[in-house]
Formats: structure tokens, sequence, C-alpha cells
């Protein structure tokens, strides 16, 4: 009896050793996962872009390395018409079944990891797969890191849930799955397990979780690659790097890919905030507009459609790119297009990752400012390919924040390890030039501002201070509505000030509820009601609140607790009601500790 109590302690303790046995049996699943995908992918792309719209892709190497013959001319008018198609299919499937899984799934995988515990629906990996094989597979410009890396989540989440680890080991896992699905996928082991330890963070990594994350990857790597070849998925045929003036060249390609990185994550943001989302359309409707801006544009210029991969591999071997001469002025055409038609398909609500994109931006930046530094230094720069490598990697580095992981997957994507040196210096510039903004909306600056890791902070001087100390009695009342104020209102309220958790007060002043208009999901049909319904009517969340009395620990373990970004102050008044002084954020509480921390 011993025997099996202690076998079953193994299994379901949260010591190293279980998480890394753990960590194979989600590698595996997780690798088994991508080779589905990308076989379910595969075939639909086939269908589609090749029988149906008869157009010539090409692949890389490690996909095939040729372009499909189409039997006959090119169906351009279905060029149009498919990723109108692909945006209405991904957009009943989200809207109806995941609103969670809108989007480049990345975001929702750190967003699940910083303020969700560690958890995520069952359904959402599978809702966003399905959306994203329609994106794609219709043309969508968009990547397929997205849906893998939430495959591979979603499955360590499950796996955390299922013998109920707690928190910090629920994590543990969601990250390891999400390596082990970058890793297989893209061919990367190592790039794999460092993207995923390190989009979390603007500032940071996630190195509690890098050894399980490592063990995934390797193992999902090696599953995926069993089945379709371990040749890296990019051939690779340029120069080494052995000019140190060549750095300087380098250089300027750091700051170009950080000057268009950043009209590319405003766009994308822009796009999304100022035009779809206040398109007075049926939310189903929104992503097939944006796949008609992709399909017009992709009509004249198909290699703005899809992942693009394969036009990468024609630039790295010299090849014109679709049969067209790769001249500065094409070149970037494409790059502006592919800004376009990324930022088209992600904002409307379509699925896919903005990984596969951001690469073959920087690929094409790099064509450009490599073919204009040959044309102007023949001798210097004899040969452009190293900066089409160099340049996918200082792109990806700057929108992502994620310097060590970026060179490290191009590497790995490539072959091209020769070619680190250039590639540590560009990644380096685009980050230090893009602190201020990121393409993905929830990351975070560093450990500090994460809730996953709370338990790293003093507990003695939590315990010390109270609420009321540390904001200074200064309570924030801008998330504060009437109790009974009409849903439309409450609506038009928070597209105004960007407020999605609201905290509800009765006339008396006294605390009623809590409220979170992103748990209401598609409210397309209360059109009617709208006037109707009062916040009282959709109270939706446990009302959980706070005394200024309180400390600080007991606030933090409420943060971790109620997945709410605030969380409501209220005082006992002599005739013994509770009335709300106001609400206290996540963020007030970690910026008044780092602020106390950095002063001692």
């Amino acid at each position: 009896m011993r025997n099996i109590l202690d076998l079953r302690s193994f299994f379901t303790g949260l010591n190293p050793r279980t998480i890394y046995v753990y960590s194979v049996v989600v590698g595996l699943l997780a690798g088994l996962g991508a080779i589905v995908f990308n076989e379910l992918l595969s075939a639909a792309t086939e269908l589609t872009m090749h029988t149906w719209a008869r157009l010539p892709i090409p692949h890389p190497h490690g996909e095939g390395g040729d372009v499909a013959a189409p039997l006959g001319p090119t169906r351009r008018w279905l060029l149009v018409l498919l990723p109108v198609a692909g945006g209405l299919i991904s957009g009943l499937l989200i809207k109806t079944f995941a609103p969670e899984a809108e989007g480049t799934g990345t975001d929702s995988y750190i967003d699940a990891f910083h303020n969700k515990a560690g958890s995520m629906r069952g359904r959402v990996p599978l809702v966003k797969s399905l959306a994203t094989l329609a994106t794609l597979s219709s043309g969508g410009s968009a990547g397929k890191e997205g849906p893998i890396a939430q495959i591979g989540a979603g499955i360590g989440s499950a796996l955390g849930r299922g013998l109920k680890m707690g928190a910090r080991a629920r994590r543990t896992m969601m990250v390891a799955g999400a390596a082990g699905g970058l890793g297989a996928i893209f061919r990367a082991p190592l790039g794999g397990a460092l993207t995923a330890v390190e989009v979390l963070y603007k500032e940071d990594l996630e190195t509690d979780a890098l050894t399980p994350a490592i063990i995934s990857s390797v193992t999902a790597y090696t599953l995926f690659c069993s089945v379709n070849g371990f040749e890296h998925v990019f051939a690779y045929n340029g120069e080494s790097f052995h000019s140190p003036i060549q750095l300087i060249f380098y250089a300027v390609l750091g700051l170009v890919c950080a000057a268009v990185g950043y009209l590319y994550v405003n766009f994308l943001h822009g796009s999304k905030r100022l035009f779809f989302d206040r398109l007075p359309l049926n939310k189903f409707l929104i992503p097939p507009i944006g796949g008609l801006f992709v399909g017009m544009i992709g009509y004249f210029y198909p290699q703005a459609m899809g992942q693009g991969f394969g036009y990468v591999q024609q630039l790295i071997l010299h090849q014109p790119v679709d049969g067209i001469p790769t001249t500065v002025q094409f070149l970037a055409t494409i790059v502006v297009l592919k800004i376009v038609t990324t930022s088209f398909t992600i904002s409307s609500g379509g699925s896919g990752g903005v990984f596969a994109p951001s690469l073959f931006i920087g690929a094409m930046l790099g064509g450009c400012v490599g073919t204009l530094c040959q044309q102007t230094f023949p001798t210097l720069v004899p040969d452009v390919t190293p900066f089409v490598v160099v340049g996918m990697g200082a792109f990806f580095a700057g929108v992502a924040n994620a310097p060590i992981a970026s060179l490290m997957m191009v590497c790995e994507l490539t072959g091209a390890y020769e070619l680190l040196p250039p590639l540590m210096v560009v990644a380096i510039v685009a980050l230090v030039t893009s602190r201020g903004w990121s393409i993905y909306t929830t990351q975070v600056d560093d450990k500090f501002s994460s809730r996953a890791h709370l338990w790293e902070m003093n507990p003695n001087f939590l315990k010390r201070v109270t609420i009321g100390e540390a904001v200074r009695g200064l309570y924030s009342r801008s998330a504060i509505i009437p109790h009974d104020l009409p849903l439309v209102k409450i609506e038009a309220l928070a597209q105004e000030s960007g407020l999605s958790d609201l905290v509800l007060e009765n006339s008396r002043g006294e605390l009623t509820g809590l409220l979170s208009l992103d748990d209401l999901g598609d409210r397309e049909g209360l059109e009617d009601l709208k006037m109707l319904v009062v916040a009282d009517d959709i109270v939706n969340r446990r009302t959980v609140s706070l005394s200024p009395d309180d400390n600080l620990i007991k606030a933090l373990e409420f943060f971790d607790e109620v997945e709410f970004d605030k969380l409501p102050i209220v005082e006992k008044t002599p005739d013994g009601r509770n009335k709300l002084l106001g609400h206290v954020c996540y963020r007030d509480i970690i910026g008044f500790y780092q602020q106390e921390h950095e002063a001692t």
C-alpha cells in the first residue's frame, strides 16, 4: 500500500522531477498536435489555393522546396473571394464558441499565464485550430505558430488541471506545451523553448519554466521531425560572416527594422481600434470584410497573402520572387502590402499568428537594405543573402521584444549559425530602439508586473503595509458606475474609456457588485433590450472587496483568485453601511512595491 501511495505522490507531486516527467508527456502530445495540424493545413491549402485558385505556391526547402504547378491559369477572382469565405468561417467559429481564440493566439497564451493562473478553456485550442485552418488555407496573411502555441499551451493547462496542480505548476506546464508546439512546427527545439519563455515579458525571461520548456520542445521536435524530416525549414547557401566592417551595414538594417516595426505594430493595433471595432455590423461579418481587403490586394500581389515562407526561400536562394526580379522597389512594395494584409487579417478578427508575417517582412527589408548596400559598396557587401536572414531576426526581435529567441529561432530555421554575430548586433539594435511597443498586447514588463510571481515578493513588507498606506487614500473611481445604468450606456462608456471590468454602486454609495463585460460574450442578440437591461441584471462576478486596513498580501492573493483587474475598497460606516471609497488596480500595488523596493 505504501508503494502505491509513493508512486501516486511521484506522479502528482510538484517537485522538479515530476515536472520533468510531465514535460515529456506534454511534448509528445504537443508534437502530435503539431503533426495533425500541419497535415490538415497542407491538405486544405492544396485544395483551395492550388486546385481551386490554381495559384503556383512556392514552398521552403523543408516543406518540399518546389513550386506546385497548377492545372491552368490562375483564377484571380477566387483569390478575392477565398479570404472572404475564410473570414466568414473563422468569424462564425470564434464568435460562437470561443471569443478568446480571436487574433494571434500567442496573446491568449500570454494572458492565460499572467492573469488566469495557467488555465485555458478546453475548447479554445480546438476552435483556434479550426479558425486558423480556415484563415490560412483561404489566403489570410498570418502564421501557424499562434494556434500551435495555443494547442500546446492548452494541453499543458489541461494536464495541470487534471492532476489538480497548483497555479505555479500549471503555468509551467502551459509554457512547456507552448514550447513543444513551437519547437515542433518550426523544427527549432531551442528557439521554440526560448520563444515560449521570452514572449511573456518585454524585459524578462520566465527562467523557472526554461528547463521544462526545453524538455518538451526537444520531445515534440523529435516526434514531429520523425514524420516530416529533420531538414531546416529554409535552405541557406549564402556567405558566412567574415568582415567586421559589415556590422555597420547590419546596424543600419536594425534601425530600419525598428522604424518599420513601429509602423507595423501601430497599423495592426490601430486598424482594429479605429476601424474594425467601430464598424456598425454584426460581429460575424467583420472578419469577411478584412478578408475582402486582403483578397483585393492579393488579386494584384498574391505574394502578400498566406504565410509567404516560399517567397522568403526564393529570396534566400537568389531566385526571382514569384518570377519577379527582386528590385528594391518591388521588395519595399511587398513589405508595405504584407503589413496591410496581416493587419486586416488579424485586426478584423481572423485567426493566426504574427511570427511568420514578421519573418517575411524582416526578410524583405533585409533584401532591400542588402541590395542598396551592395549597389553602393559592392566590394564590402558582395552577397545580399545574409541580410535577408539577419533581417528576419532583427524585425521579430523588435516587434516582439524577444531578441534571444528571435536570433536562435532564425539560426535553427536556416542553419546559418555562422550569422550569429550580426544577428546578435541587429537584434539588440532593434530591441533597444523598440522598447515602447510590442506586437503582443498582453505582454507585461517583467516578473514584478506579473501575478505569476507574487510569491517572489517580500512577504514581510507586503504584510506590514496596508492598502490605505500604499495608495495614500487616493482611491480611483474611474470604473465605478451606477448599479441601474442601462447596458447600452455601459457599452458606450467601455468603448470610450477602454474599461471592461466595472464596479457597481447604488444611490447610497454602497458596493453592489462587480461586472466584467468580457464575460458576457456576444451581445448581438440583446440589441432591442439594451435600454431595458441594467448593470444589476448582468452582474457576473463574485463580489469581493478590501478595506483600507487590509495588507497588500491579502490584496495580491485576491487578484490572483478573481481574474479581475481592480478591487473595490469598502469602509464600514458607524451606521453599518459598506461605503464604497473607490477601487485599486493591480498595477497600483505593483508600482508602489517597485518604488519602495528601489528606494531601499
